[in-house]
Parts: structure tokens; sequence; C-alpha cells
């Protein structure tokens, strides 16, 4: 892995994402002829939730996955 720590991979991970929604959300907006500004906002606040919902949903079933791998830490 290019980075090893849980804490350090989950932040590159949201970093990179919030990048590329941010950067999907003005391509949107200019092809779509609307304010670059607002569509961009909205299209990353709607990334952020969905983002955590995802993780708060997932996150329990990592013991479950690490168990079922042989991660006993």
């Amino acid at each position: 892995m290019a980075v090893d720590d849980y804490s350090t991979r989950i932040v590159v991970l949201v970093v990179v994402t919030s990048l590329a929604l941010a950067l999907f959300g003005g391509v949107g907006a200019v092809l779509g002829g609307s304010c670059v500004r607002v569509s961009t906002t909205r299209v990353l606040i709607g990334g952020w939730i969905s983002m955590a919902v995802t993780y708060g949903l997932l996150k329990p079933l990592d013991s479950f996955t690490d168990r079922k791998m042989g991660k006993d830490d």
C-alpha cells in the first residue's frame, strides 16, 4: 500500500475524493451553464454526506471482516 496508517489512508481518500468532486461539480456547471460556485458546493457537500453515511454504515463491519481474514490485531 502507498499509505500504511489507517487514519492517514482515510484522510488521503477524503482529500483526493473531495478534489475530484469539486472538479466534476465545476465541469458539470460549465457544461450545464449554471453557477460554478453553487454547483461545486452542492456536489462537494452531497459527496461528503454520502461518504459519511457509507463510512458510518460500514464501520461496524470492520471487526467482522478483520476476524474473517485472520487479522486479529
